[in-house]
């Protein structure tokens, strides 16, 4: 099908759809979670530290091609509030292929020198075969926007599962042959290449060779003031990754990902997949200055109730717990692993901040703050390498806390509302989330001489969040209500099909 799609109108959506599709959204966003854990608790078992650092290195290459080149064009699609022509969709998909083509053979081109670089000869041919991967994610640009616009986050929510439960049988299964490295580049495959089939299955659309100069103009401005954001914020999430491999090697490297990886499960995989539904329903309320301050506070404070008593429990318990799951051989991570959970707690207050600037057409804004911010994350990791990984973490989490008071300037200036209303609306879940830490604590110290460190430390957690919830639901019992309601209605649309 190639023809013609109208942009939804704001007023003929009614406002369950909004929720049950934010509710599909964060489902998604937690199977993959739940999918990506266990994926990464065996593969740890199965790889060293040294070869998880190698595919550390290659993300870079994989997050150009996949994410860069296209997320542009991606929300361009999504943020037009016009009709929506063949002309338009089939300008954004020939775009998004040439853009993640050229970041292809940009890619191919420097293979040679990196793995020169990093003085680590296997790391060419895996920068060249994440690239690739990279290009299967790039294919499905125009399906995915398209059901994103039409808030059919039920279907992008099982494809992107049934996705990462097929890449992570495949990467098992490949580290199990002892492909090493590779069984990371196997996962990435599979998973971009099983959503893009699934996307362009149901999509309903499919491209012409047709470009349309009246389009083209418009559509790259957009997409090169939300890549250009994209870049910035590429930079701040691997250069710790590329100077750690480049200074203190590969190995290093391995503790420093897996530990970041446990911080970014809850943040930035769980709540990155919410905001990317967020983002479509901030654009329908772009006009509308009450509805789109009540959309993003709202957000923000259930993405807070989310993340806030994992990131805890991750500072608390972790150092024992973790050790257990994936092995005593990945110990040397822990402390790095507690200092970055604190960057998680500032990550995910701002993590829609991109998606607001975006969806009300101010993508060069976001720009801005992170052309500057970068400089300041680049200089924090330089003077954090010389205190080894865990100075990394420090230095990084410690810029991000100094930032944070001009990124909250920025979205009250945008949303036109006052810092006081931003921090009632997180009170509730702060005060809970500071209960919890406190009763696991108490409660860790308290029976380790009667039960043995990990059985303290697993009780810690459980009683923990039995307070962090009963806490919850007597400070914000509406909001609490909600959230219980439309888990119950999710699982009846689920079983009905």
């Amino acid at each position: 099908m190639t023809g013609d799609f109208p942009a939804p109108d704001t007023g003929s959506v009614p406002g369950s759809q909004i929720v049950c599709s934010v509710a599909w959204a964060a489902l998604g966003a937690l199977l993959r979670y739940v999918l990506a854990g266990i994926t990464t608790l065996i593969l740890a078992r199965l790889l060293t530290p040294r070869e998880i650092g190698l595919f550390a290195i290659t993300l870079l290459a994989g997050e150009l091609v996949s994410h860069i080149a296209i997320t542009g064009f991606h929300d361009a699609i999504i943020q037009r509030d016009v009709h929506l022509d063949s002309a338009y969709l089939n300008t954004a998909f020939w775009s998004a292929l040439l853009a993640a083509g050229a970041l292809v053979g940009l890619v191919l081109a420097l293979t040679g020198p990196v793995a020169a670089l990093f003085d680590q000869p296997d790391l060419g041919p895996l920068l060249a075969a994440m690239a690739f991967a990279g290009l299967l994610r790039a294919a499905g640009t125009v399906p995915r926007a398209l059901l994103a616009q039409r808030m059919d986050f039920r279907t992008l929510a099982l494809a992107r599962a049934a996705g990462m439960a097929l890449g992570g049988c495949a990467a098992v299964l490949a580290a199990l042959l002892g492909a090493g490295a590779w069984s990371w580049i196997v996962h990435a495959a599979v998973v971009n290449g099983a959503g893009t089939f699934l996307a362009w299955r149901v999509a309903g659309w499919r491209p012409a060779p047709q470009i349309c100069r009246a389009h083209l103009r418009g559509l790259w401005a957009f997409a090169l003031s939300v890549s250009s954001f994209a870049i910035l914020a590429l930079v701040i999430s691997h250069a710790d990754d590329q100077l750690i491999g480049y200074r203190l090697g590969p190995r290093a490297l391995g503790f420093y990902a897996m530990a970041y990886g446990v911080m970014a499960w809850p943040v930035r995989d769980v709540l990155g997949g919410v905001s990317v539904v967020v983002y479509p329903v901030l654009a329908r309320h772009q006009t509308d200055r009450a509805r789109l301050q009540a959309t993003y506070l709202d957000s923000t404070r259930l993405m807070t109730f989310f993340a806030f008593p994992i990131l805890i429990q991750i500072i608390v318990t972790g150092p024992t717990i973790m050790p257990w799951l994936v092995g005593d051989r990945w110990t040397p991570m822990v402390l790095t692993m507690q200092i970055l959970a604190f960057n998680g707690l500032r990550e995910a207050l701002t993590m829609l901040n991109g998606a607001l600037f975006r969806a009300v057409g101010s993508p060069q804004l976001h720009a801005v703050y992170g052309a500057c911010s970068a400089a300041c994350y680049i200089a924090a990791f330089v003077t954090g390498l010389d205190f080894g990984i865990e100075g990394v973490a420090f230095f990084f989490t410690l810029t991000g806390l100094i930032l944070l008071p001009v990124s909250l300037w920025l979205v009250l200036r945008t949303l036109r509302m006052s810092a006081r209303r931003w921090l009632a609306a997180l009170l509730p879940g702060a005060v809970a989330v500071c209960a919890m830490a406190g009763a696991c604590t108490a409660l860790q110290v308290a029976a380790r001489g009667l039960f043995g460190s990990l059985a303290a430390a697993w009780l810690a957690a459980l009683l923990g969040g039995i307070v962090y919830l009963a806490t919850l639901g007597w400070l914000a019992p509406e909001t609490v209500g909600t959230v219980v309601r439309e888990v119950r209605r999710l699982v009846r649309d689920w079983i009905g099909g």
